[in-house]
C-alpha cells in the first residue's frame, strides 16, 4: 500500500514513517501542503494518477493551508474525489460535519500503532 504523509513536524512525520513502514507501506512523506498539492497533480492541467493509496494529513500545518483545506482541493479533482484521507490532530476538532463532508476518517492524537494498523487495514480492505 502507497501512503502519503503530509505532516509538518519532523519528529511526528518521522515517527508515522517508521509506523507505516513496519507495516509493511511504502511512504512518501511531505513536510508542507504545498509539496503534497503538487505531488498529488492539484496544479497539473491533465489529471495525474494519484501516486499513492491513500493520505494520512495533519489538521494544523504551519503556512497558509489547513488539512482541512488541502483536503478541500484534492476532493475538487475527480481523481481524487474518492482517495482516502486519515486526518490527524492534537487539538479537539468538533465540525463532525465537515469530516463528512469532506469523506475523511479522524485519528486523534495521540494515537497507538494498533489504531494506525487498523485503519490502514480497513483502507485496503473495505468492508462491503
Amino acid at each position: 500500500m502507497r501512503v502519503g504523509l503530509l505532516e509538518d513536524d519532523l519528529a511526528i512525520r518521522e515517527m508515522l514513517l517508521l509506523v507505516l513502514e513496519d507495516e509493511g507501506c511504502i511512504v512518501t512523506a511531505y513536510p508542507d501542503a504545498e509539496g503534497c498539492l503538487q505531488a498529488l497533480g492539484i496544479t497539473a492541467l491533465e489529471p495525474v494518477l494519484p501516486p499513492i493509496d491513500f493520505l494520512i494529513v495533519d489538521w494544523r500545518l504551519n503556512g497558509d493551508l489547513s488539512g482541512t483545506e488541502v483536503i478541500r482541493q484534492i476532493r475538487t479533482k475527480p481523481h481524487l474525489s474518492s482517495l482516502p484521507v486519515i486526518l490527524t490532530t492534537a487539538a479537539t476538532f468538533d465540525n463532525i460535519k465537515e469530516l463528512q463532508d469532506l469523506h475523511v476518517t479522524l485519528l486523534e492524537k495521540p494515537f497507538s500503532v494498533d489504531e494506525i494498523a487498523k485503519l490502514i487495514e480497513n483502507i485496503s480492505h473495505p468492508i462491503p
